[in-house]
């Protein structure tokens, strides 16, 4: 087993759920290696992903619609201070570009075409759609899986013990 996997088999075994079923609480204060702030963010996102956010988003054709029954809430101990900033930084940055985009790819696609051609249908000329149209369906692409994103952190908290909010707001990935 290498040490991802067994990074990744400690952060499920933290994963414990509230008596009403309406926490996921992830309690990583202890048995957690967070030297390498990217590898222990890496495997968070992916824990988190496969264990929660997926169920959070159900997929009909090239619709993704977010419906969550639960809050997660992230537990860190304050002690890993530096390393800790970055293992939150990476973790939220791991789960827009790599886990939403990966799963739900082939819906920001789709939601992406569609929005670029509404545009280009309501936009005039012929030149302009001809030069910009790669370059519009990047950003509609770039805003649908914000979105996701976006509605994945209304329902995620990341803590220290002492209760204080470890997200920096201010440098979200969008």
């Amino acid at each position: 087993m290498n040490e991802n996997d067994d990074l990744e088999q400690k952060i499920a075994g933290s994963r414990k759920v509230s008596e009403d079923a309406s926490l996921v609480t992830y309690d990583l204060t202890r048995d957690i290696d967070f030297s390498v702030p990217k590898r222990t963010a890496e495997a968070l996102a992916k824990v988190f992903f496969e264990k929660d956010a997926v169920n959070w988003y159900s997929v009909s054709g090239d619709h993704v619609e977010f419906n969550p029954t639960y809050r997660v809430r992230v537990v860190l101990a304050e002690e890993h201070n530096r390393k800790l900033e970055s293992t939150v930084d990476d973790f939220l940055k791991d789960l827009q570009k790599d886990e939403i985009s990966k799963k739900y790819s082939k819906q920001i696609i789709d939601n992406a075409s569609n929005a670029s051609s509404l545009h280009t249908v309501m936009a005039a000329g012929t030149l302009k759609n001809m030069l910009f149209r790669h370059s519009e369906e990047n950003v509609y692409k770039e805003d649908v899986r914000d979105d996701l994103f976006v509605d994945l952190l209304e329902k995620l908290e990341i803590r220290s013990l002492k209760g204080q909010d470890l997200m920096d707001w201010k440098k979200l990935p969008l």
